[in-house]
């Protein structure tokens, strides 16, 4: 972060706060462990925390100033607002302006951080660039990767995501794109917002804090996204297969040592590349990134180059032979959209081997979720998968989409899962070459069957 000046905080804010003597802010932390000297501390209050009672331990860390909705006597100047969030939007709001760095938007249903990483690779080929750390695509952890940058990069690409309608609408106030991308819209948190026409409608909100004369990149394959009306900001289709309205597309696709191969058209030239990662939502996702990188004069073959390079987040079909067996680990997270392409991926893994899914509940679909875990089972017959396991309260539903070759546990049954996926590699129906997917939502911990599998194999 560069350095601010107390007083400029106050007034972006519009916090209440007398001062004697402007302070030099060095820092921006709303956690007391993270404290550095001459940082700002913002007290933000949650359902089971408030860090009001935490002001005394972020002083004595360091901290020169707080911010804060109600009254705490400490040693420091204390910056008072009506809420310490919308103070922290606002600062995020103010410095982004100030700093005045190009911004990437990223957002969609699946892919996100797959798109926003490959982006970022793209645009390091010609550029100094941030990239969000971890998963702080949401309400605070958003504002906190603005506060983040400094004069050291020419871009920034920044994940947005988003559980409710209006939560991307203030993350773009923040941000202010110069130009974003949508990866899809699937089906992810539909138990909130109850359909897809309102995911797509919660998706579309990045356009509002869009540059006017910014750009925003639609997957092209997306029946939603296909006739998305943009507002007037100009947009650009990519796609898998040749289409008159896409910008950009790849076709010739071919997988080959876990790596795919295509051809990228753009502009009437074709350029022949590959991405180092399996699947063509992964062939989808390196095009957006693409084409963000052409926005910013980054040609084709640069991208590629770049590309090539590019290696998966841990946990998103990540995979490592075990005595001959591949284990593909994708349990980032899980929902219907994610769970296809990785069943449709896995008999990539497999080849002429089998096809093993271990396989856990997808969350957050409310009155949805029965029928998508009975679909569930369907693509998992669809996708010549030979045996499953699933793990859920939805358990019964699954059993019925994929009532052979399959054995279902309850959400609390996980031991009794574990010694399913014992005595199935010891009755030696394994063999060198086949692939066991394991994937789930994280809240279903499918690491630890993971682990199980990985210490008999």
């Amino acid at each position: 972060m560069e350095k601010l000046m107390l007083s400029e905080i106050i007034k972006s804010i519009n916090a209440a706060c007398p001062l004697d003597e402007d302070i030099e802010i060095t820092g921006v932390s709303t956690d007391t462990r993270t404290i550095q000297k001459g940082d700002l501390f913002i007290a933000l209050s949650g359902e089971k925390f408030d860090a009001h009672d935490y002001i005394d331990v972020a002083e004595k860390n360091g901290a020169v100033a707080a911010v804060c909705s109600r009254e705490v006597e400490a040693g420091i100047p204390m910056l008072y607002v009506d809420d310490t969030l919308l103070a922290l939007h606002s600062l995020a709001a103010y410095y982004r302006e100030k700093l005045g760095i190009k911004v990437v938007g990223v957002t969609g249903s699946n892919g996100k951080t797959t798109t926003r990483d490959m982006t970022a690779a793209v645009l390091r080929s010609k550029y100094s660039v941030y990239s969000t750390a971890k998963n702080f695509n949401n309400e605070i952890g958003l504002p906190k990767s603005v506060l983040e940058l400094d004069e050291s990069y020419d871009i920034a690409v920044l994940e947005m995501g988003m559980n409710h309608l209006g939560e991307i609408s203030r993350l773009t106030d923040i941000a202010k794109p110069d130009a974003a991308l949508i990866t899809n819209v699937g089906m992810a948190h539909i138990g909130n917002l109850g359909s897809q026409e309102n995911i797509l409608k919660a998706k579309l909100e990045i356009l509002e804090g869009i540059k006017k004369d910014g750009l925003i990149v639609l997957n092209g394959d997306d029946a939603l996204l296909r006739g998305a009306d943009t507002k007037g900001i100009k947009k650009a289709y990519i796609g898998i297969g040749e289409d008159t309205e896409k910008d950009l597309y790849a076709k010739d696709i071919e997988a080959r040592d876990g790596c795919t191969y295509f051809t990228a058209v753009y502009d009437g030239e074709e350029y022949r590349g590959y991405i180092p990662v399996l699947g063509n939502y992964n062939v989808s996702n390196a095009l957006e990134a693409m084409r963000i990188g052409v926005h910013f004069g980054v040609t084709v073959d640069e991208a590629f180059s770049a590309l090539e390079k590019y290696r998966t987040v841990k946990m998103r079909q990540e995979a490592e032979l075990v005595g001959g067996v591949k284990l593909v680990k994708d349990y980032y997270n899980a929902s219907p959209d994610s769970a296809r392409v990785a069943l449709e991926t896995l008999s990539i893994h497999a080849g002429t081997g089998k096809r093993i899914a271990v396989l856990g509940e997808m969350l957050e679909l409310g009155e949805f979720g029965e029928k998508a875990h009975y679909d569930l089972g369907e693509m998992c017959v669809k996708n010549g998968v030979d045996y499953a396991f699933f793990i859920g309260k939805d358990c019964e539903e699954f059993k019925r989409g994929m009532p052979d070759n399959s054995e279902v546990f309850s959400a609390d049954e996980r031991e009794e899962l574990e010694n399913a996926l014992r005595r199935f590699v010891e009755s030696g129906r394994l063999s060198e070459g086949d692939a066991i997917l394991i994937k789930g939502s994280r809240g279903m911990k499918m690491e630890q069957f993971y682990e199980v599998l990985k210490s008999i194999l």
